[in-house]
């Protein structure tokens, strides 16, 4: 579950209608802690983005998420890699795409009888996790229809990630010293396809993520983000952007 909540959380090419080479920093809150930090790098040839734990949390729950999208022009291919660490226990998913095609190779379409079985079919047409984030959450030309969706695996899983128009709870986001004047917010949303298990189906599906959009210097930027694990809620605001 915390795996999906982060692809979430960083769900967050080419001419002006996308933004590229620029790295966001992201701080999340719960109960009013800043728990965890996330930095996302959106280059032209390199997605990535690196989740800290932080603060007193860190103590208790040492934890650390790197993932990676690599594309090389030359062959027309993309690497995605995906490396989670909590205290002793590690999780690395990892696939290649040739002419956007996956290698089948490396895919565990069965991974037993828990699991609703991954099929060939279920991977087509679809994205990594990063660049689905660049695809939905930071295109210029979103607005607030909210019609942006994307099929993605991400090396272990197959979903959608859609957003439905929601209703603006706050005109202004104030954090720290900044003020956000919101355009227009989302519901990022998660529908399972194949390779979760059975009877994470249900939770799995409820999961949502609301996003709020400024624009910032001509560009449309997810400023905000709130959701709920469990009983708690979580924030997610935008402290910093910077450009090359």
């Amino acid at each position: 579950m915390f795996k999906k909540v982060i692809i979430l959380f960083i769900f967050i090419f080419f001419q002006s209608s996308y933004l590229y080479s620029r790295e966001f920093y992201y701080e999340v809150y719960g109960l009013n802690i800043n728990f965890l930090n996330l930095k996302l790098n959106l280059g032209k040839n390199k997605l990535y983005s690196i989740i800290n734990s932080k603060g007193l949390t860190s103590y208790f729950m040492n934890s650390q998420s790197i993932i990676q999208t690599s594309y090389n022009q030359r062959n027309n291919s993309l690497y995605y890699f995906f490396n989670s660490r909590k205290k002793n226990k590690k999780k690395t998913y990892y696939f290649t795409k040739i002419n956007n095609e996956i290698n089948f190779e490396k895919v565990k379409f069965n991974k037993g009888k828990n699991f609703k079985t991954i099929t060939k079919n279920d991977l087509y047409n679809t994205v990594d996790p990063l660049t689905a984030v660049r695809s939905i959450l930071f295109s210029n030309t979103l607005n607030s229809e909210c019609n942006k969706s994307k099929k993605i695996y991400d090396g272990d899983d197959v979903y959608k990630a859609f957003l439905t128009p929601i209703k603006i709870k706050y005109s202004l986001i104030k954090y720290k010293k900044k003020k956000y004047k919101i355009n227009f917010s989302c519901r990022l949303n998660y529908k399972t396809i194949s390779g979760h298990k059975f009877n994470r189906e249900k939770k799995l599906n409820s999961m949502y993520l609301d996003v709020y959009f400024s624009n910032l210097s001509n560009d449309i930027i997810p400023v905000y983000f709130e959701t709920k694990a469990k009983v708690v809620p979580l924030k997610m605001y935008l402290s910093t952007v910077l450009t090359p």
